[in-house]
């Protein structure tokens, strides 16, 4: 059940009636039984695999708050129970596959439809019992509260992977309606919509007519479209963040904030201080940290970094394109530590030169992302410039943007108009944020803009809609 489908808003409706009727005792319950129903409307079968997972986490936190026993080999198993689980449903045909091939035999491939939100929860579980081996936390005792914790239906697909301390203490709480957090809910939720259905959906018509077509386009055309791309991935992603965020502010419940304008990022560093926020802090908080940081010497450091990135790759999708992508930026990490290093600050340059060049890299970077193999990655460089010595000529560039637009002038505007929109929404929220801008305005014409959405998500809405980038993963 997709947060953008007519189903998801029917159910939600009644969610939210039945949350806010119903004594405050049964609130817990009422989430908990509403996250297991959008789960099993996935795939029913696959509730046993979250019961199994809440189960032997639930218990194994509660161990690791034991004094008397080994909390290393606990916390090993618990964690080892959780990544075998993922490994068999995410990376078993990724490995036969492999090993296959290297090996020059055959294994059998299995065909194991993905938990929706698997690779988000274990991570946010994962995260949970090492804070409580580390004593920063104490185990839940609430299996209902713990299990509430592991399938919240907002962030259950795509996050934000939250943090125990953080999620925890608000699913235990007793909520009072607020009309002020229930408005500002709505507004996040329709925001989320209008990048997901009326800016993400349409660019990815173009860019899906390239990359499923690639021989068919060269030079200029496969640069657009790499663009096109960089600006999907973005509005498909923070717009299912916004939703998530407004559908738990509805009932209550704040998520972290997954990103803080990515693109205006001045160095590789930089760009995943503000993308997927809560993987990044993750990755560094349970991963980078406890492998040494930076406090083994400057070439463990380096090591540490492309170890964190490779794993991220991984972590992102069960294919070579993936590992490569995340082992590239922990490669182009670790040259911004070096050269930092040897030049320190003698060599400044301007920011806006390094904004180009960071938004630049993560562009041409996200063609391991969306190419549907290396070879495909590799044929959209070697034709990328293809003919671009002729940018300065008019005929040229209309005849990239005839073939990109398969010569329809209509989407050519209207997809122009929503890039611009897209942008313009990030060189406003360097200033404040979009919902606080219209805040300022009066009510006729912020209600008037929000009206103007609606209608847009209504009007532009893709008849093949596609599902958010992130549920893939």
């Amino acid at each position: 059940m997709a947060l953008y489908s007519f189903d998801f808003f029917l159910f939600f409706f009644f969610v939210f009636i039945v949350f806010w009727k119903l004594p405050k005792g049964f609130q817990l319950a009422v989430l908990l039984l509403a996250s297991y129903y959008f789960y099993a409307s996935d795939r029913p079968a696959y509730l046993g695999i979250i019961f199994l997972t809440t189960i032997i986490n639930y218990f194994g936190g509660r161990a690791l708050g034991r004094e008397s026993l080994n909390k290393k080999i606990i916390l090993f198993l618990t964690i080892f129970l959780d990544l075998s689980l993922l490994f068999v449903f995410k990376y078993l045909n990724f490995f036969d596959y492999t090993i296959s091939k290297v090996g020059g035999f055959e294994l059998p491939q299995f065909q194991f439809l993905l938990p929706i939100g698997i690779s988000f929860y274990t991570l946010q579980i994962i995260g949970y019992l090492i804070d409580v081996y580390r004593g920063t936390i104490k185990p839940e005792k609430n299996l209902g509260v713990f299990a509430l914790f592991v399938c919240f239906f907002p962030q259950l697909t795509a996050g934000p992977i939250e943090r125990a301390k953080r999620l925890l203490p608000q699913l235990r709480e007793k909520h009072v309606f607020n009309y002020e957090d229930v408005a500002a809910g709505s507004k996040l939720f329709l925001l989320g919509l209008f990048k997901k259905m009326a800016i993400a959906d349409n660019l990815a018509i173009t860019v899906d007519r390239v990359f499923n077509s690639l021989p068919d386009y060269k030079g200029l055309s496969l640069l657009i479209a790499i663009v096109f791309y960089s600006w999907q991935i973005y509005m498909d992603f923070s717009g299912y963040t916004d939703m998530a965020r407004g559908i738990a502010k509805m009932v209550g419940i704040n998520l972290m904030e997954n990103f803080n304008l990515p693109y205006f990022a001045d160095s590789i560093q930089d760009f995943w201080r503000r993308w997927h926020i809560s993987f990044s802090s993750w990755l560094r908080d349970y991963i980078y940290i406890p492998l040494g940081g930076s406090r083994k010497g400057f070439i463990w450091t380096l090591v540490n970094v492309i170890i964190v990135f490779a794993v991220s790759g991984l972590w992102h999708g069960a294919a070579w394109n993936f590992i490569l992508w995340g082992t590239l930026y922990g490669l182009l990490m670790s040259v911004e530590r070096i050269a930092k290093k040897i030049f320190g600050e003698k060599i400044s340059l301007p920011r806006l030169v390094r904004i180009v060049y960071t938004y630049c890299v993560v562009s041409i970077l996200w063609v391991f992302f969306r190419a549907p193999t290396i070879s495909d990655a590799f044929y959209i460089f070697r034709n990328i410039f293809v003919g671009i010595k002729n940018i300065i000529n008019p005929d040229y560039i209309v005849a990239s943007l005839s073939h990109l637009f398969d010569f329809n002038t209509q989407e050519a505007i209207l997809v122009l108009g929503l890039l611009i929109i897209a942008i313009s929404l990030d060189l406003l929220q360097r200033k404040m944020l979009p919902l606080d801008f219209l805040k300022k305005k009066n009510v006729v014409v912020r209600y008037a803009i929000y009206a103007l959405m609606l209608f847009m998500i209504i009007q532009l809405r893709n008849a093949d809609i596609k599902e958010f980038i992130y549920t893939r993963f």
